[in-house]
């Protein structure tokens, strides 16, 4: 595990996924967090937890985060983004819960599915003897190139690039299920070496 430098962040995961994991409902960690605990070089240390799941797990989800709610779930509508979101504060990181996401950028539209597509794919962390999964590369790639976030998805495709028999079959899955622009598909196979 590579949190060892941030014993404070360490205590907010743990607890966080203590709390999610008696909700019986399926989730993932994503974001920064998710992307130091797999490898991927950041710039800078993570500054919140950002949670996953699909819209129907939310409500339970909250449930259990409720004594740190900063407000309830609600329909979020902003600028690329569709979701269901909600936000926490657990010791010293915020935390954000998101159900039901979608990003529509420049002709590519993606749906954000957990139960069905990503969790049989999201690798396994643990801290303690508290278990969670984390989202899976091919999606952060997906999503940070949709996003131009160049100096994330740069850095996840090196990840991605020293395994890809890894993480291919899943990029193939997201790509085939979702609305993509030429550019974008032509970015993700140059940035991957994997062939869509």
């Amino acid at each position: 595990m590579r949190l060892d430098h941030s014993q404070k962040l360490k205590k907010s995961l743990f607890v966080a996924a203590e709390s999610l994991n008696r909700a019986d409902s399926i989730w993932l960690l994503g974001g920064s967090c998710s992307l130091l605990l797999q490898g991927v070089s950041l710039n800078k240390e993570p500054r919140d937890l950002d949670v996953y799941a699909d819209t129907y797990a939310i409500p339970a989800l909250h449930r259990e985060l409720d004594t740190w709610a900063k407000d309830t779930p609600r329909l979020d509508e902003e600028g690329m983004y569709v979701s269901v979101l909600s936000h926490y504060q657990i010791h010293d990181y915020s935390v954000e819960l998101v159900g039901g996401f979608k990003i529509t950028s420049h002709g590519s539209v993606y749906e954000v599915k957990i139960d069905d597509l990503l969790y049989n794919w999201a690798p396994r962390n643990t801290i303690q003897d508290v278990s969670f999964r984390l989202m899976p590369l091919s999606h952060e790639l997906v999503f940070n190139v949709l996003r131009e976030r160049e100096d994330r998805y740069v850095a996840i495709a090196e990840v991605i690039r020293q395994q890809p028999e890894r993480h291919s079959e899943l990029l193939k899955e997201i790509v085939s299920q979702n609305e993509w622009s030429h550019s974008h598909l032509s970015l993700i196979q140059d940035l991957t070496g994997i062939t869509l």
